[in-house]
């Protein structure tokens, strides 16, 4: 059985929230216009010696179950400063139900 599962999410510090799409395209909108509201506060270095207390992830994650039973997963990602978690969490809220 095929499947796909598109989705959007946050994380930082143990908070968590995801958000599904019908299809790639809505949910690459979402994303890329959540990357541009959320520009200035990006993190640029995602190096591994970063604390990730101090990090919100948005991810983009694009799940794809092939017929063969094999998985197909891209994850592109952000980072931005913790302090914006809400910030995101609110801003994906009140643009989710337009997709």
């Amino acid at each position: 059985m095929e499947g796909n599962i598109f989705s959007i999410e946050i994380i930082s510090q143990g908070k968590y929230e995801s958000w599904e799409f019908k299809n790639e395209v809505a949910r690459d909108e979402l994303f890329d216009k959540t990357r541009e509201r959320f520009s200035e506060y990006a993190i640029a270095d995602k190096g591994d010696d970063v604390d990730d207390t101090r990090i919100a992830q948005l991810s983009a994650t694009s799940l794809k179950i092939k017929e063969d039973g094999n998985v197909d997963q891209q994850v592109p990602y952000e980072w931005y400063e913790a302090e914006q978690f809400e910030q995101l969490l609110n801003f994906i809220n009140n643009e989710y139900p337009k997709y």
